[in-house]
C-alpha cells in the first residue's frame, strides 16, 4: 500500500513538471514568433492614398498605397527613423529589450523545472518564482500600452493619440487609425502560458499541503 502511494506521488510530481514545462515551452515559442512580427502600427489615409507604418521588435516597416494600389514597402532599423518618430522608436527599442528579458526568464524557469530538486521546492520559493515571472511578463506586456500613446503624440504633433488603439480624423479628409499588431497579441498569449506554467507548480504545492481526510471506522 505504501509503495503504491509513493508511486502515485512521484507520478503526480512528474505530471506537474511536464505540464508546466509544456506551457513554458509554448510561451517561449510565442515570444520568438512575436519578435518577428509588428507589435504596433498606424495608418494615415488621405483620399485614395494611404501609408501604413508598423513597429516591429527591431525594425520599422512602411507600406505605401497610391490610388488604392500598393506602391512600395520599406523596412529600416530604428536608427534610420529617429528624425520622423524618435519617441516612438525609443519606446519600441525598450519593448524589444523587455521581450528579451522575459524570454531569458522563461528559459531560466524551464531549465530550473528540469532539475530533480525543483520538484521538492518549498511553496514559498515557488511563490517568489511565480511573482517574478508575473512581474516581468506584465511589465513587458503593458509598457507599450502606457508609453506608446504619449510617444506617438509627440512624434505626430498634430493631434493627441489617447490610447494604444483607436482612430481619429484631426483634419477634413485625413483619417488616422492605430492599434496593436500581431506581435503584441502573440506576446499576450505567451504571457498567459508563461505565467500559467510557472504558477501551476505553486498551486499544486498548496494543494499538497491540504491534509487528506482520513476515513473514520465505526466503533464496534
Amino acid at each position: 500500500m505504501m509503495r503504491a502511494t509513493r508511486l502515485r506521488t512521484k507520478l503526480q510530481l512528474l505530471l506537474q513538471v511536464e505540464s508546466s514545462g509544456f506551457a513554458l515551452s509554448l510561451a517561449i515559442l510565442f515570444v520568438l514568433l512575436s519578435l518577428a512580427l509588428p507589435f504596433w502600427s498606424f495608418s494615415r489615409t488621405e483620399g485614395p492614398d494611404r501609408v501604413v507604418g508598423s513597429f516591429s521588435w527591431g525594425s520599422f516597416t512602411t507600406d505605401t498605397y497610391v490610388g488604392g494600389d500598393w506602391k512600395i514597402t520599406r523596412i529600416v532599423p530604428y536608427s534610420e527613423i529617429t528624425t520622423l518618430y524618435p519617441a516612438t522608436a525609443g519606446v519600441a527599442s525598450n519593448v524589444y529589450v523587455l521581450s528579451l528579458v522575459y524570454l531569458v526568464v522563461l528559459v531560466a524557469v524551464l531549465a530550473l523545472f528540469r532539475f530533480e530538486f525543483s520538484r521538492k521546492m518549498p511553496t514559498v520559493n515557488l511563490l517568489i518564482l511565480s511573482l517574478v515571472v508575473l512581474a516581468v511578463a506584465l511589465f513587458g506586456l503593458f509598457y507599450p500600452v502606457v508609453a506608446i500613446p504619449a510617444a506617438a503624440t509627440t512624434d505626430i504633433a498634430n493631434f493627441t493619440i489617447p490610447g494604444f488603439w483607436g482612430s481619429a480624423q484631426p483634419f477634413p479628409g485625413v483619417f488616422w487609425s492605430w492599434g496593436p499588431g500581431l506581435g503584441w497579441w502573440l506576446f499576450l498569449v505567451s504571457v498567459i502560458l508563461g505565467v500559467g506554467g510557472t504558477v501551476l507548480p505553486y498551486l499544486k504545492s498548496l494543494r499538497s499541503m491540504v491534509p487528506t481526510p482520513q476515513a473514520i471506522r465505526p466503533s464496534s
